[in-house]
């Protein structure tokens, strides 16, 4: 009896001391919870979503061509906002600013089309200004006036007046420079107006509505 009576007794200490607590499942659970959630995060994204880009370099005001555009698989969180996604979307606009090969092609990258009406002999031509911090005043419809300053020393009026049809975001696939772009609406001659001071910084004057 004495004999049966050790091996119940130890038996039984076996037991007491193998039971698992229910504090140490709950620890386990949160240890296996964290590691999946830093495993999905750490996980690449495998989707992709189709964008369209250039395929070679292009200067501002190229009118686009399917033979200069391509489409890639984009990671979904990298996609620019208001990118083109078909070819035929983006196809016969112009450019506001220069595009690099490779460059995503999207909605601020053209000028906008829709700024004239469809029997207007206006223009849209992009311009870039020289004073970012003052172009933050800026928005579509506003009238300015450009001047520019001289080479050898005070400024000149360029245009007299213009009106602002879009704000070009610095997003992805537009030519790093400084100062704001902005598409504006002019006539012909004050096109060549402007061309005349190419690479010569340019300010403006918000007119009275």
């Amino acid at each position: 009896m004495g004999i049966m009576r050790r091996i119940k007794d130890r038996v039984s200490t076996w037991s007491r001391s193998s039971r698992i607590k229910p504090q140490r499942v709950v620890a386990a659970v949160c240890f296996a919870c964290a590691c999946a959630l830093v495993v999905w995060i750490l996980t690449p994204d495998q989707g992709g979503t189709a964008v369209v880009v250039a395929n070679r370099n292009l200067p501002p005001g190229s009118e686009l061509r399917s033979q200069d555009l391509t489409v890639v698989e984009f990671p979904t969180r990298l996609v620019p906002e208001k990118a083109f996604t078909s070819v035929s979307d983006a196809d016969h606009k112009r450019t506001s600013a220069g595009l690099s090969k490779g460059s995503p092609v999207t909605q601020s990258a053209v000028l906008d089309q829709q700024a004239l009406p469809e029997d207007s002999t206006d223009l849209l031509m992009p311009v870039r200004l020289a004073d970012d911090s003052s172009a933050a005043l800026l928005e579509p419809g506003q009238r300015i006036r450009l001047f520019s300053s001289l080479p050898d020393g005070g400024s000149d009026v360029v245009v007299k007046e213009v009106t602002i049809a879009r704000l070009v975001d610095q997003g992805d696939g537009i030519s790093a420079e400084s100062g704001q772009l902005v598409s504006v609406i002019l006539s012909s001659s004050d096109a060549e107006r402007i061309a005349e001071f190419a690479g010569m910084p340019i300010s403006f004057a918000i007119l009275p509505r």
